[in-house]
């Protein structure tokens, strides 16, 4: 029986197959992805959802001349990679000419473990991963009787296996297993209803601590109930760790390079500048061990790597994939990203931080004395503008009074401007926790000074 061939070798086969085709001057790529995941959704005790899905196809690029050309398939056979080939070099003619458009050249790996594929998640039966939704929503729900109901509790999977080879020398691959599960309990008190969320993710099932996910998330809603409106006011934020990653996503946004080429980043033009606290450093990197987007390279090819974009409260430069370090003059990150095969290479986070410091939130707290805990924001995505650097953003959260929470809070909007709020930080706390967004975002709790709280009453 014929050995099965990994993709790595496919992609390199379907690279030499293609040279014939797409003709003399012309350089070619390939991007092969397969993905296979499972989500499970329980409510009531029972399961509202199960989903199967497994997708892989191939992604191919033709350079000719500075014009670039591009098409997919969603098959694994030559029949359809040969067709989207053909078609990429096709497209390739009739594309606007850009001396920017390059393909990046071959180059070594890491051989070190990345923590990032465990066959653990393929070998779990799937009756343990639906027993581990049902299992979430009982444990929410038995952690007081005010949580009366659960939204919604999750398990999901993925497993993926990509590849790249090109003209250019590229030739990798790479398998990654992600776990992840999350609930949304409602506790109720009288006629007032609070929503809590936490989750937890790893690369195999057992990494995921179901106990503590429910027990965060029943508090998060619980500590809501009976909250009112403040008083507006100037104050000190304390960012929950969610929040506060949420917040770097605004960040996230504005160091892309592709967002500061097309003037779409409040940051542009400001590499060498201060720009937030000299405490502030937000790294982004792809070879973290075990974190959510950590690869051996990105989505053209090019290795991943460490890179300390803001650091001593000084921006060094932004996130680049092949076509804007050209045009920038500079080399790649590594932080090419495909949502898919179907897809062309943007730019986009790896694993972006922000870098830890001392004490968690209970010591930040004490730390501050008076302002407000924010557990929760409403619109992070429409509030936090990366363009133009402004906030306001709904909340909810806790009064701090003494270095305590004191009361809940509710009807407040948090407003300023993004550099405003990274030169206020006064206090980073050591609870770096990551969220699955944009790539990977992790924070850990955040103090920021002098902030406007826009209250009732």
């Amino acid at each position: 029986m014929e050995r099965r061939k990994d993709l790595r070798e496919l992609a390199l086969e379907w690279v030499q197959r293609g040279r014939p085709l797409v003709g003399a001057g012309v350089e070619l790529e390939i991007f092969v992805q397969e993905h296979r995941g499972l989500t499970v959704k329980a409510f009531g005790g029972e399961v509202e959802g199960l989903r199967y899905s497994h997708s892989r196809g191939v992604g191919v690029r033709a350079l000719r001349e500075g014009r670039l050309g591009y098409s997919y398939c969603t098959g694994l056979g030559w029949e359809d990679v040969k067709t989207a080939v053909e078609v990429a070099a096709a497209n390739s003619l009739f594309s606007t000419a850009d001396e920017y458009n390059l393909l990046p050249g071959g180059s070594e790996y890491t051989g070190e473990d990345l923590c990032i594929y465990d066959p653990e998640t393929e070998e779990t039966d799937s009756l343990r991963k639906v027993e581990m939704a049902l299992e979430l929503e009982r444990l929410t729900l038995s952690r007081d009787p005010r949580v009366s109901q659960v939204e919604t509790a999750v398990y999901a999977d993925t497993v993926a296996h990509v590849a790249v080879a090109s003209t250019a020398g590229v030739a990798g691959n790479y398998r990654s297993s992600d776990c992840y599960c999350y609930v949304f309990p409602i506790a109720r008190e009288g006629d007032e209803y609070q929503t809590g969320f936490s989750f937890d993710l790893g690369v195999r099932p057992s990494d995921l601590d179901l106990g503590q996910v429910a027990a965060e998330a029943s508090e998060r809603a619980l500590c809501l109930l009976g909250s009112r409106s403040m008083p507006s006011r100037r104050t000190t934020l304390v960012l929950d760790s969610f929040v506060a990653a949420e917040f770097l996503g605004m960040l996230a946004a504005a160091l892309s390079a592709e967002a500061v080429l097309k003037g779409r980043s409040f940051l542009a033009g400001k590499v060498g500048e201060t720009i937030a606290a000299p405490t502030v450093s937000i790294i982004d990197d792809g070879l973290l061990r075990g974190a959510p987007s950590t690869a051996p390279f990105d989505d053209e090819g090019v290795p991943s790597q460490r890179k300390e974009l803001i650091g001593g409260g000084v921006l060094n430069g932004y996130l680049h994939n092949t076509y804007t370090a050209a045009r920038s003059g500079t080399a790649s990150t590594g932080n090419a990203s495909r949502g898919s095969f179907r897809d062309r290479p943007r730019v986009g986070a790896s694993n972006m931080f922000l870098q830890p410091g001392r004490g968690g939130r209970e010591e930040i707290m004490r730390q501050v004395g008076e302002g407000v805990l924010v557990l929760q924001v409403v619109g992070a995505h429409a509030g936090a503008n990366p363009v133009s650097g402004e906030i306001s953003l709904g909340a909810l959260g806790l009064q701090i009074e003494n270095g305590a929470p004191v009361r809940p809070l509710r009807e407040i909007t948090l407003a300023g401007k993004a550099l405003d709020f990274l030169r206020g930080i006064v206090a980073i706390g050591e609870d770096l926790r990551f969220l699955p967004f944009e790539g990977s975002l992790g924070a850990p709790t955040v103090a920021i000074a002098d902030v406007m709280v826009a209250g009732r009453g």
